[in-house]
């Protein structure tokens, strides 16, 4: 049994307003379309609830496979400013993940600077930091084309 520690930290400049971005973030429609884990993939929600103390339930793998099941409870929302939450992974009834997101809002002079801080546990070598840095990093891509109104 192994628990292994690793941080994410990604800043993306995006050339869109601060509620834009927010609002991709707060709801469930806008995160159904930029999460979308890929071709092959299905990603649907069981509980969507952008609150604080609330919790987000969301199911993904490929299709017909192996499913996740991340879970998400929202400790702070400042709405255009930062949302924190506690978030965990599990596979087959096994925790995989278990750590806390921050993302942060700022403006700038061309639209938003967003930056999104992950840390976390890994356990028993069933996932790891850079898998979850390459998730993000795809996920942030296909966000900036949401907010452009392109399919991601």
């Amino acid at each position: 049994m192994s628990i292994i520690e690793g941080t994410v930290d990604l800043t993306k400049d995006l050339d869109r307003p601060v509620d834009a971005v927010f609002a991709a973030w707060s709801r469930e429609e806008a995160q159904r379309a930029w999460s979308d884990p890929g071709e092959g993939w299905e990603l649907s929600f069981d509980q969507f609830q952008f609150a604080v103390g609330e919790t987000d339930i969301c199911r993904f793998g490929p299709a017909g496979g192996q499913q996740y099941i991340n879970e998400n409870r929202y400790l702070e929302i400042e709405p255009g400013k930062r949302i924190v939450y506690s978030t965990s992974l599990s596979s087959d009834g096994q925790l995989t993940f278990a750590g806390t997101v921050a993302v942060t809002f700022e403006e700038t002079d061309s639209g938003t600077r967003m930056r999104l801080i992950e840390q976390g546990l890994y356990f028993d070598g069933q996932d790891d930091v850079e898998g979850h840095r390459s998730g993000w990093e795809s996920m942030l891509g296909a966000l900036g084309k949401y907010l452009h109104g392109g399919r991601p």
